[in-house]
């Protein structure tokens, strides 16, 4: 982010099937929002802040929704966005993932450190995150791998695919090992607005111990800068 820009985030999730909850039609159809902001600061620092999908966890703040913060550095890359860049993260959400949360109030929420790597050029973009998040009311510790190509057959539109996948290194008995999620994925730039989106497939909250099923998911979001 330019320093002293600021950038709003709005996103809507709809998975089906969905695991019961306050948004949710049933469980035939549930619906996830999420709006943030963002603050570009000096020295390769952007502030972050907002609500996060804690989907399935009913019983925490507003029915799955998590309150966020985020620390962003850039730590090489041309500030333009072209060519390579490497940048981290840390981010700290109210609503932890664990099974056994505290009770409503006071779940001491988890801590995500990420990793993020990319390579953008003007026909295509590329990019790679890792991410250990550590549950605070368990012992429960996980690991994110995101993953994205597009092409750019015009500066503003581009088109590919992207892919998320979720372990668990250190779980509760009866716990997904993993989470998945892909699909195809659109993005429109026009100056300081963006419309994206993601059509594909999801297990998260879906898997039950070794079962694994799988619901359709869309995901959507847009941004403004100013």
């Amino acid at each position: 982010m330019p320093v002293w820009n600021v950038r709003v985030i709005a996103s809507l999730d709809l998975q089906t099937p969905t695991a019961a909850d306050r948004l949710a039609s049933g469980t035939s159809l549930g619906f996830l929002p999420g709006i943030g902001g963002e603050l570009g600061l000096p020295a390769g620092l952007t502030f972050g802040a907002g609500t996060v999908w804690a989907g399935g966890d009913t019983g925490n703040f507003a029915g799955g929704l998590s309150p966020y913060f985020q620390l962003r550095l850039h730590l090489l890359g041309n500030e333009n966005g072209r060519g390579f860049q490497l940048g981290s993260s840390v981010t700290y959400k109210f609503v932890g993932f664990g099974s056994s949360q505290g009770v409503e109030g006071q779940d001491p929420g988890e801590t995500e450190f990420a990793v993020s790597a990319q390579v953008r050029q003007r026909f295509y973009e590329i990019g790679l995150q890792g991410v250990v998040g550590k549950d605070f009311a368990t012992t429960d510790a996980d690991g994110e791998i995101h993953a994205y190509a597009v092409g750019r057959p015009i500066p503003q539109l581009a088109l590919g695919v992207a892919t998320q996948v979720r372990m668990g290194l250190v779980s509760q008995p009866g716990e997904p090992p993993y989470d998945v999620i892909s699909g195809g994925i659109a993005s429109l730039t026009l100056g300081r607005w963006q419309l994206a989106g993601l059509g594909g497939e999801s297990t998260v909250n879906l898997n039950q111990g070794a079962e694994v099923r799988v619901g359709a998911l869309v995901e959507v979001f847009g941004t403004a800068r100013f």
